[in-house]
């Protein structure tokens, strides 16, 4: 977990929050309202609802960009953390105590942290029964289908309405970060890229 964590006002503009991204080499910062955290601000955003609007960087605030937090408690194990942002298509968590921002922790704070065995294995333990329903990251319409083998160990998630999205665990070396590319970057925005270099980050 980093406990630092560049934080912005929600009526900044995005012009001062890149600025503030920039400066302390990071891909997002923490929205707050005095003290309370309200959302997250991250490159993504910017990419998928800012470019869009075809607008001067001052002209729109920080409030209009920001997407949701997701947060995970300090007591909470890396294989939830790690689950929950499989599940949501996401690359950060914040730590939270109640309403208070400890820090956050990232897919990247994982592989440093966890071998990359651990980490696999910890994604596709099956210690409960689970039926999570997990929205495809890619078309935000279709649920995951589930792929097991005939000891119900899961091989891969597969979008309906994306043939080209698979989430797949693999026990090769380079597994992981196949599997950290494609939640990044399965996106029509990114399709290209992936096909080019599928485990560029």
């Amino acid at each position: 977990m980093s406990t630092n964590v560049p934080r912005v006002k929600s009526s900044n503009t995005i012009l001062e929050a890149a600025n503030v991204m920039n400066r302390e080499r990071t891909s997002g910062a923490a929205v707050v309202e005095g003290e309370k955290v309200v959302g997250l601000i991250t490159e993504r955003a910017l990419l998928w609802k800012f470019v869009p609007l075809n607008k001067r960087p001052d002209e729109v605030t920080v409030g209009e960009m920001l997407v949701p937090f997701f947060r995970i408690g300090p007591d909470e194990s890396t294989k939830n953390a790690a689950k929950m942002m499989v599940a949501n298509g996401i690359t950060r968590l914040g730590v939270f105590d109640d309403e208070k921002l400890l820090g956050w922790v990232t897919l990247t704070d994982l592989t440093r942290e966890v071998s990359r065995p651990h980490l696999l294995r910890a994604l596709t333990a099956r210690d409960e029964p689970e039926q999570k329903q997990i929205l495809c990251p890619n078309c935000r319409k279709a649920l995951l289908e589930k792929i097991t083998n005939m000891q119900g160990v899961i091989l891969k998630w597969e979008c309906p309405n994306c043939p080209l999205l698979s989430l797949t665990f693999h026990g090769s070396p380079n597994g992981l970060k196949i599997q950290y590319s494609i939640l990044r970057y399965s996106y029509p925005f990114y399709k290209k890229h992936i096909t080019n270099n599928p485990t560029s980050r």
